[in-house]
């Protein structure tokens, strides 16, 4: 399956876009998660240093310098007091008491807190530790400053961050894959759906769409499709019904009219048989309209797609460009035929030949004497075969470049010509039957027909 159709696929982009913002609002959840658990974590220590303040302040006004200094060994030998910081000065910041030896630098914090670093030599193994204090005016005279280690509460964003981060990536990358399974499904479904699409618009009525492991909505859609082209199918085999009475009932009737005008003609007086031959030509035209009407609702209903074998397309086009070259040359008009690659492909022979027959006949009809036609037989990159007819004829209007693909449809200035209006339908009918493509350009002057064989 093709990746990049699968990158592009609607489903993989809904995905993604889901699994972005999934990961986004999970992040933002978390975060405000982490934002109010750390407030809390602050506002305990805050507390916490208060509360310890208040204690050594009490200790000291009741026990004097002693006491403090007793308390702060004791809660050194405390594990958990252990965190604690403390420093007693005088009036000049000089040391008192305390596990600090001088007045630290820090950073403000608002309403009276501070926050420093201090590198601890054998204290739990030393290193840096990050402190919240606050420092307290004793009424003796001198500071009080306690400060409690943070470093939990780094470690713990630190954790965090990480653990966000990763979470975010590991959603991510599993949404992506999920997603690329998924669109890949959604995709292998829907090029089932399309190649059964593919093969009944080119014909194959009896084809139906399988319904594999769908389920629900699209299993739903899958049957009622399928049901669809079971009416259709019904209709169409109406329609090639009455076809075929319609072959059976008119058309041998008419050639048996015009047998009958042929020995009638042969038993008249010689000069005296005009006006029969002149309703000969007309039964020929007629069943060439008939034959023509009956060979495009074939076509259409793709009845021909099991003729297709390998053509050698340089060879057909040069049969048909001889088989021209004598009208060509009664008016004067030049054939051209350009390219020379030996293009072979899947198709039709005699309908291919037919196909180019129509262009090369409207082209040398149309094109005035001392004029050019030119057919030119290229492969594009990929090998698909690109057929061209340019004349140098008075061309098609760009507004009338469509209807001339409808039966029966001809230009004011063609009318003169003889014809059904059915030669273009005809070869659209023969483009459409091998998946191709046909435009009609500007060749300034004149008119030329691009073909492209799928």
């Amino acid at each position: 399956m093709n990746l990049r159709a699968i990158l592009t696929s609607l489903t993989f982009r809904f995905m993604l876009r889901y699994v972005v913002v999934l990961s986004l609002a999970v992040f933002l959840v978390m975060a405000l998660i982490y934002g109010i658990f750390t407030y809390s974590y602050f506002q305990e220590l805050q507390d916490a240093v208060v509360d310890e303040l208040d204690t050594v302040s009490l200790i000291y006004s009741g026990q004097g310098l002693p006491g403090v200094e007793q308390y702060i060994a004791d809660r050194d030998r405390d594990a958990e007091a252990r965190q604690f910081q403390y420093l007693l000065v005088d009036d000049d910041y000089r040391k008192v008491a305390g596990t600090l030896e001088t007045w630290p630098e820090y950073r403000e914090l608002g309403e009276g807190w501070m926050a420093f670093g201090l590198t601890l030599t054998g204290f739990d193994g030393g290193g840096r530790e990050e402190l919240l204090g606050r420092p307290l005016n004793l009424p003796q005279g001198g500071y009080l400053l306690a400060a409690l280690r943070y470093n939990q509460v780094i470690e713990s964003a630190r954790l965090v961050f990480i653990t966000l981060l990763r979470t975010m990536i590991a959603t991510v990358l599993l949404g992506v894959i999920g997603g690329f399974f998924a669109a890949a499904n959604t995709l292998r479904r829907i090029d089932s759906v399309n190649e059964g699409i593919d093969d009944i618009v080119h014909g194959d009525l009896s084809q139906r769409i399988p319904l594999g492991d769908s389920v629900g909505n699209v299993r739903r859609l899958i049957e009622n499709f399928n049901s669809m082209l079971d009416q259709t199918e019904s209709l169409m085999h109406g329609v090639r019904t009455v076809s075929d009475n319609i072959a059976h009932d008119l058309r041998t009737p008419l050639t048996h009219i015009r047998n009958n005008l042929t020995r009638l003609k042969q038993t008249l007086p010689e000069n005296s048989g005009e006006d029969v031959q002149a309703i000969i030509d007309e039964c020929d035209d007629i069943l060439s309209t008939f034959n023509a009407l009956l060979r495009i609702a074939q076509l259409e209903a793709g009845n021909r797609i099991s003729t297709f074998s390998r053509v050698d397309l340089e060879e057909l086009v040069r049969d048909v460009v001889e088989l021209y070259e004598p009208l060509a040359q009664e008016k004067s008009v030049t054939v051209a035929c350009s390219g020379g690659e030996s293009v072979s492909w899947d198709g039709d022979r005699d309908l291919i030949f037919q196909m180019l027959a129509n262009l090369l006949d409207n082209a040398v009809k149309y094109t005035p004497p001392g004029g050019q036609v030119e057919v030119r037989l290229v492969a594009d990159a990929s090998g698909q075969p690109r057929i061209s007819v340019a004349d140098s004829g008075p061309g098609i209007p760009e507004t009338d470049r469509e209807n001339v693909f409808q039966r029966f449809f001809r230009l004011e200035s063609s009318r003169k010509q003889p014809g059904s209006g059915l030669g273009l339908s005809l070869v659209r009918a023969v483009v459409a039957l091998h998946r191709g493509t046909i435009q009609l350009l500007d060749n300034s002057p004149g008119l030329r027909v691009e073909v492209s064989l799928g």
